[in-house]
């Protein structure tokens, strides 16, 4: 079995479309819109919660397998 890892532009590219199917579908139900924006409002808490207190374990596997450490950005 093969895992792929989904490259970043394709991802990239969900997002925006995403973000297009937010604004027809609000446009159509407005309490759509409501809804979603309820959801990025928590999204956001949460992600940043994540961000702040989980730890990049990419160092720690590049100590004892010798991959290097993804850059990361952002």
């Amino acid at each position: 079995m093969k895992f792929y890892k989904t490259p970043k532009s394709v991802l990239e590219a969900q997002l925006k479309l995403w973000d297009k199917v937010i604004e027809a579908k609000t446009k159509e139900n407005p309490f759509f819109g409501k809804v979603i924006e309820s959801q990025k409002k928590f999204a956001e808490r949460v992600g940043k919660w994540s961000l702040d207190t989980e730890v990049d374990n990419s160092l720690a596997y590049a100590h004892w397998f010798g991959a290097p450490a993804p850059a990361k950005k952002g």
